[in-house]
């Protein structure tokens, strides 16, 4: 029987014929696969370190071209012929930087040392009272803490929202708040006491093997027995993974705060997302949701509260509210925030007045589809420079070798090469250096020697991400009356867009052209944000304001209006 070793997983056995991707799902390995294994997507790229695979497929020879030579091979194509090695690739990890704003710390728990010997008929009771006189007021102990008691009469009572959730010896205890995105998912430790963040991780949502975008997931949940479940269990298990990787007891984690997008929410919760599937795209519910760790299944104490944040409506869930959070645009009376990714999300602020929208960009800033496209990780051309002789020089994720372009690259790319006269607003190539033709397809080639070009097929879909993003933001500034002028900040949010050039992402259309004191990059602001609810009480009472005052709207397909900012530029 063929053996499959997966780099830093280990080795399974796997059947002669199978295809890639359907050994390493069987096997519980995640792999994003949007289409469902078509071949369609691109997004299942695996780096084969030993081969004995059939040969690419049509659709491989499309979808990744010169990656190939390199070793890329699609796991939904690629059949099982012998024993294979391959590389699953992470995505860049979360940018390090995260802004994060100066707000009143309100304690998220309590920890009150007490004596429960003598006086009431029970040691609840006497429990209760003995915090009640020491200023604290608590309504019940719940049942692990009155397990605790019947153990310990006197120490550190843990209370949380009223409740007594633990009988501790020490003065300790943490919160974790959790950024649940689509492809991947971050954690962080907040000490309880002081509010200060302790420690910090990321690992690649184990959904995606259940589908690599948020629309599959909704079939999934909806399609198939038990759906709901398995998603559900899926994102839990993701952040048990996390939380085994932070250096602390599990049951010292009292608090947990989970931000995402709506449909990431939803199914963290255990809540069918089928509505946010079809029109009008509503979700089951909005508010804040709370459960306790052990219903969930999560690796915390058994009583922690767990709470979501607010979703605005639409697919703009707790992500957004979090980046808002972080963003402080209630500090300018003009604001917009974009977040840019496959599936994007902007708000614009005038006034009191808060507007927002999804935007699909598609995957072309994944590097999906494109001659040398390739995800933000090691060997991704990474930040372009283009002289005025038409001669690049670039950037390389990790240093090493450039094997493709991810991104961020792309876009500076596209932005020099209008400055230097090769590329017009309309999109077009001109003829000049480095400009040749690539299987009869104008391109300016990057790397001779690696083959790394941007073909004129690739500039067509990168126009129509652009395009999204620039026609979603200009439709709410319609909305709202107000001119790229107006803006006093714009800030950019996510991992994608800390490692934009403003200045070359304004050049393309990607950004409102806005003076460079007006830019403002806050990172992962979704993670930041759970931070401040968990510590804040001021946070909690703007984010449920936000989610009350914030208006989604539902941008028309316009294919006329649309079309006219495929135009580079703003």
């Amino acid at each position: 029987m063929p053996k499959l070793t997966v780099e830093q997983l280990g080795t399974f056995e796997v059947k002669g014929g199978e295809t890639l991707l359907e050994a390493l799902r069987r096997n519980g390995i995640p792999v994003a696969a949007g289409c469902g294994g078509l071949g369609l997507c691109g997004l299942c790229r695996v780096k084969i370190l030993q081969d004995e695979l059939s040969p690419p497929s049509t659709r491989e020879v499309e979808l990744l071209g010169q990656q190939l030579g390199k070793g890329w091979r699609l796991a939904c194509q690629a059949k099982l012929l012998g024993d294979v090695e391959v590389e699953i690739p992470l995505r860049r990890a979360t940018a390090k930087f995260r802004a994060r704003p100066l707000v009143s710390i309100s304690t998220p728990a309590l920890f009150v040392p007490f004596d429960a010997r003598g006086g009431e008929p029970s040691y609840e009771e006497r429990l209760l009272e003995a915090l009640k006189a020491a200023g604290v007021e608590a309504r019940r102990a719940s049942l692990s803490a009155l397990n605790a008691l019947s153990n310990r009469v006197s120490g550190v009572a843990v209370v949380v929202e009223g409740e007594v959730v633990d009988i501790a010896d020490a003065y300790a205890g943490y919160g974790l708040a959790v950024d649940v995105g689509t492809t991947s998912v971050a954690a962080s430790l907040v000490d309880l006491l002081s509010g200060a963040v302790v420690a910090e991780t990321v690992t690649l949502n184990l959904q995606l093997k259940f589908g690599a975008d948020i629309i599959s997931r909704i079939r999934y949940s909806i399609t198939e027995p038990n759906g709901v479940r398995q998603l559900q269990e899926a994102a839990v298990n993701t952040v048990n993974e996390l939380i085994s990787k932070l250096g602390v007891a599990s049951a010292k984690i009292y608090r947990v705060v989970v931000a995402g997008n709506s449909v990431m929410q939803h199914l963290f919760f255990g809540v069918n997302p089928g509505p946010l599937g079809f029109l009008p795209f509503r979700p089951v519910y909005r508010r804040p949701l709370t459960a306790k760790g052990k219903a969930l299944g999560l690796n915390v104490h058994p009583d922690a509260r767990v709470e979501s944040l607010p979703i605005l409506g639409g697919y703009v869930g707790g992500d957004v509210v979090g980046d808002l959070l972080t963003a402080r645009l209630s500090e300018y009376d003009t604001a917009m925030l974009i977040d840019v990714g496959t599936n994007g999300e902007i708000v614009l602020k005038r006034g009191n007045e808060y507007v927002a929208a999804s935007t699909p960009a598609g995957p072309a800033f994944e590097g999906v589809g494109l001659h040398s496209g390739m995800m933000a990780i090691e060997g991704a051309i990474e930040k372009v420079r283009v002289s005025s002789g038409g001669e690049p020089e670039y950037e390389v994720i990790g240093g090493g070798e450039a094997n493709g372009i991810c991104g961020s690259g792309y876009v500076d790319l596209l932005a020099e090469l209008l400055r230097a006269g090769l590329l017009s607003k309309d999109g077009r190539l001109a003829r000049g250096p480095r400009v040749k033709e690539l299987n009869g397809v104008l391109a300016y080639v990057v790397d001779e020697r690696k083959g790394i070009a941007l073909t004129q097929q690739d500039i067509r879909k990168l126009q129509l991400a652009i395009g999204a993003v620039k026609f979603t933001a200009k439709f709410l500034m319609r909305k709202t009356g107000v001119s790229a002028e107006d803006l006093e900040k714009v800030v950019v949010a996510g991992d994608f867009g800390y490692h934009l050039d403003a200045r070359n992402a304004m050049e393309v259309g990607l950004l409102p052209k806005v003076d460079d004191s007006a830019m403002e990059y806050i990172g992962n602001g979704s993670l930041t944000g759970a931070e401040l609810y968990m510590v804040s009480q001021e946070a909690r009472r703007e984010a449920l304001e936000l989610a009350s005052v914030c208006r989604v709207l539902d941008v028309p397909r316009d294919d006329r209006s649309f079309i006219a900012e495929l135009a580079f530029g703003w």
